[in-house]
């Protein structure tokens, strides 16, 4: 992705600055679509079905998070265990709904958390949802799906946005500590060879500045969540200034926009899934949208309908 509006204008601005007279006008440029776990609101979260659909479709980048395994299996999961809403045993029954900390998938093996069907139950936040038994999948195997299918349809190689989901409450518990966390989940990334196609993402400082330091030419997003931090605050926890900025929407003002581009840092909102609030983020420029509903939001940036190939 790169730095189009905000960015845009404040080049402009310097230009015509040092330059004087006026300057051609800046053609728009759509801000780029992410789906979140893969599209949540069309296919089970974080699944191989739901990044190769949002491939096929024409969405340009998946999100999608990260957790480990007892055997240090870097698998594709937002939450740190099964959750009874979305989760399903392997006997096909439901887990208890007071259960869920029994099932830790830092305390599993992988070949015991690939048996349970995470793809099955409905969301009732999803009506449009197709709800379809899949697993949860090693990181390394849902990237090789996508890549063959935009290889087998001709379509150009989609990017992905990888979160990794460390948290200090969380080391020892649901996570091994978080260098360890990072170190495993980097492994994995870095054999897929993405090259500029990856971008790692997190709320956790300490991963940020971790990667930043032992991996610099991976870029890196800064996920931002606390709304009683001021931009400053925010910036000054990290040791530098990483490429991407990506804040919760309502966080988004014009005036953090412009200061985040006066940064060089390109912005990503998330999680968008309504009109009036993606028509809001088109105008003040950002990069990308982060939206569990890709198919609706590409279509209200105004692009191109694509039914795609499965």
């Amino acid at each position: 992705m790169k730095s189009r509006l905000w960015l845009s204008a404040c080049l402009l601005l310097a230009a015509g600055t040092l330059l004087g007279g006026c300057q051609a006008p800046v053609k728009e440029k759509l801000p780029v679509v992410h789906a979140h776990r893969g599209g949540a609101a069309l296919y089970p979260e974080n699944t191989i079905l739901a990044m190769t659909h949002a491939a096929a479709t024409g969405v340009p980048v998946m999100e999608l998070d990260l957790h480990v395994t007892k055997d240090s299996m870097v698998v594709v999961s937002h939450d740190a265990y099964l959750n009874h809403v979305k989760a399903l045993t392997p006997e096909g029954e439901p887990i208890p709904a007071d259960k869920d900390e029994e099932y830790k998938i830092y305390a599993m093996t992988y070949d015991s958390l690939r048996r349970y069907d995470v793809g099955s139950l409905p969301n009732p936040a999803y009506p449009r949802r197709k709800n379809v038994k899949c697993r949860v999948p090693l990181v390394t195997d849902l990237i090789d799906a996508v890549e063959l299918l935009t290889k087998s349809n001709g379509t150009a190689p989609v990017s992905y946005n990888i979160e990794i989901k460390s948290d200090p409450s969380k080391d020892g518990v649901y996570s091994p500590d978080y260098r360890t966390f990072a170190d495993l989940c980097m492994k994995a990334l870095l054999s897929k060879k993405l090259g500029d196609r990856l971008l790692v993402q997190c709320f956790d400082v300490r991963t940020l500045n971790y990667l930043h330091e032992k991996y610099p030419d991976v870029r890196l997003s800064y996920l931002v969540e606390d709304k009683n931090a001021t931009f400053e605050e925010l910036m000054a926890r990290l040791d530098f200034v990483p490429q991407v900025y990506s804040p919760e929407s309502d966080m988004l003002t014009e005036e953090i926009a412009g200061k985040v581009c006066a940064k060089g840092m390109e912005l990503a909102p998330w999680t968008v899934d309504d009109k009036p609030e993606t028509e809001r983020l088109k105008k003040l420029g950002v990069d990308a949208i982060i939206t569990n509903q890709p198919d609706s939001v590409m279509r209200w940036l105004g692009y191109p309908e694509n039914k795609g190939k499965e």
